[in-house]
C-alpha cells in the first residue's frame, strides 16, 4: 500500500522547515524541528530555534467520482531565545520571513498536495516578560485529494 498523501505532506512540512539554515541563504539556523507542540518553557534554550509542526483540523469536500479535497490546517509553533526584546522581535522576524520563504519554495509539498497557503501569524514581537524567549505561531493551510478508499 501507498503512503498516504496526508502523511507526505507532513514529512515535507517538516523537512522543509529543517532546510531553514543560513547555509541554504536563510537568516536563521534552525536548531530542531519536531512533529510536536511544546509551549517555550517545555523547550530547552540549546534547542531554539524551535519549530514545531502540528496538525490541526481538516475540512473534507466530498466532490465527484469519489474525490475528496481535503484542507489540513497545521499549526507552525515557533520559539526563539534572545537577551533583549529588541533581539527576539529581530529574531522572530527574520525566521518567520525565512518559514513563509520556505513554504513557498514547493507549495505541492513534494507533488502530494495541491497548494500551501499562509493562513495568519500571530506574534508576541519577544515579549519583555518572557524570561529570554520570543514565540510566535503560523497558520498553514495545504490542500490536497484522496479518494475514499486510498490517497
Amino acid at each position: 500500500m501507498a503512503t498516504p498523501a496526508r502523511l507526505l505532506v507532513l514529512q515535507d512540512l517538516k523537512a522543509t522547515l529543517e532546510g531553514i539554515t543560513t547555509g541554504n541563504g536563510y537568516k536563521t539556523t534552525v536548531a530542531t524541528v519536531e512533529a510536536v507542540a511544546k509551549g517555550f518553557a517545555d523547550t530547552p534554550t540549546g534547542d531554539k530555534p524551535w519549530i514545531g509542526v502540528y496538525p490541526q483540523r481538516e475540512a473534507f469536500s466530498y466532490e465527484h467520482g469519489g474525490n475528496i479535497r481535503i484542507t489540513l490546517t497545521i499549526l507552525v509553533l515557533c520559539h526563539i531565545s534572545g537577551a533583549t526584546v529588541g533581539g527576539r522581535a529581530a529574531s522572530l522576524n527574520d525566521l518567520l520571513d525565512d518559514v513563509i520563504a520556505a513554504l513557498g519554495v514547493d507549495t505541492t509539498r513534494g507533488a502530494n498536495a495541491v497548494m500551501t497557503t499562509i493562513t495568519h501569524v500571530e506574534t508576541d514581537e519577544g515579549d519583555p516578560d518572557a524570561y529570554g524567549d520570543g514565540s510566535m505561531v503560523v497558520g498553514v493551510d495545504v490542500v490536497y485529494f484522496r479518494t475514499q478508499a486510498s490517497s
